[in-house]
């Protein structure tokens, strides 16, 4: 079974996961959202790997069975672009469940659910790769219930590989295989910034961000 150790070592191996020492220092990670962060998580660098994507979905559906998920069987399984889209599917084949995505709009924070139709009463779980708030979510949610022409039933669990809210334990609906405190702050209120560290885009810089002591 993949612990949460063994998910963050497959993660390091790959420099999709990298966490600040506390040293000022050490520099820390600038997302692209211009944040900055005491913590790095790439998931796409990750479920590139179909083998590990498969193994993750498997992990995850463990997780799932201990929440309960047979009380309430999916007939679907929902996801969002574009990262999630491939870990969604391969959960929805783990579990015997059909599978769709809700893509993005121009609209901030707005999704489009258009390609397929859910028949009326089925089941649906969500699936997310990464969740740090539940913007994305609530997002989908929002999608399929406005756009399906037919009513459907949500689990009240999310699953998804990392849960990275800035406080835990966070929302006790969402099933994850690694739960980590990350907290994203601007440049005027960013700690470390305050102490000096050099921040640092982490796809663009990971040997500079990766420091050897």
């Amino acid at each position: 079974m993949l612990t949460e150790e063994r998910i963050i070592e497959i993660f390091k191996k790959r420099n999709a996961f990298w966490a600040h020492s506390g040293d000022p220092k050490d520099p820390h990670a600038e997302l692209t959202t211009g944040l900055c962060s005491n913590a790095y998580f790439d998931c796409s660098r990750v479920l590139c790997d179909p083998i590990v994507c498969e193994a993750l979905a498997i992990a995850l559906c463990d997780k799932l069975y201990e929440s309960g998920i047979e009380d309430s069987f999916p007939d679907w399984v929902v996801g969002s672009a574009y990262a999630a889209i491939t870990f969604s599917y391969e959960v929805a084949k783990q579990l015997g469940a059909e599978h769709a995505f809700a893509e993005k709009t121009l609209v901030p924070h707005k999704m489009s659910f258009k390609r397929v139709e859910i028949p009326e009463g089925s089941v649906v779980l969500q699936v997310e790769e990464l969740i740090t708030s539940l913007r994305t979510v609530n997002a989908v949610r929002e999608a399929v219930l406005t756009q399906n022409e037919h009513w459907v039933e949500f689990l009240p669990f999310v699953g998804t590989i990392v849960y990275r809210p800035s406080k835990l334990p966070g929302n006790r609906n969402i099933v994850a295989l690694v739960k980590r405190e990350v907290w994203a702050a601007s440049q005027e209120e960013c700690l470390l910034c305050r102490q000096g560290s050099v921040r640092y885009r982490p796809k663009e810089n990971w040997d500079k961000l990766v420091v050897k002591r």
